[in-house]
C-alpha cells in the first residue's frame, strides 16, 4: 500500500508539469511592440519578427504618399510605427511602419 501512495504523489508533479506546458502556447498569441522609429527597414522588419516569435511580418507604408514595394530594405527609413512601442497587440495584427529614404522622414514623424 505504501507503493501505492508513492506512484500518485510522484504522479503530481508530472500533471503540475503537463498543465504549464498546456498553458505556455496561449502566451505566443500577443506580443509586445518593439520601438523601432530611427531604425533601418531591414533592422526594424528583423525586431518586429524577433519580437512576435516570427508569426508577424510588418507593414509598410512611405512618409510621401501612396505606398510601393520596398525592395532593398537597406534603402529606407522608418519615420513612425503603429501602434507605438510597449504595446501589446495579438498575432493577426501586423503593425504599420511608415518609411521614408534615409534622412527624408517628414518634421513631426
Amino acid at each position: 500500500m505504501k507503493k501505492q501512495a508513492v506512484r500518485v504523489l510522484g504522479a503530481a508533479p508530472l500533471l503540475t508539469a503537463a498543465a504549464i506546458v498546456g498553458a505556455a502556447p496561449a502566451a505566443a498569441d500577443q506580443w509586445v511592440m518593439p520601438d523601432v522609429t530611427g531604425q533601418v527597414l531591414q533592422d526594424a522588419r528583423n525586431a518586429v519578427l524577433a519580437a512576435s516569435e516570427g508569426v508577424v511580418e510588418p507593414a509598410t507604408t512611405t512618409a510621401e504618399g501612396p505606398p510601393f514595394e520596398q525592395e532593398n530594405l537597406t534603402n529606407w527609413e522608418v519615420c513612425a510605427q503603429a501602434p507605438s512601442a510597449g504595446t501589446i497587440i495579438p498575432d493577426d495584427t501586423p503593425p504599420t511602419l511608415i518609411v521614408a529614404r534615409p534622412g527624408e522622414c517628414p518634421s513631426g514623424e
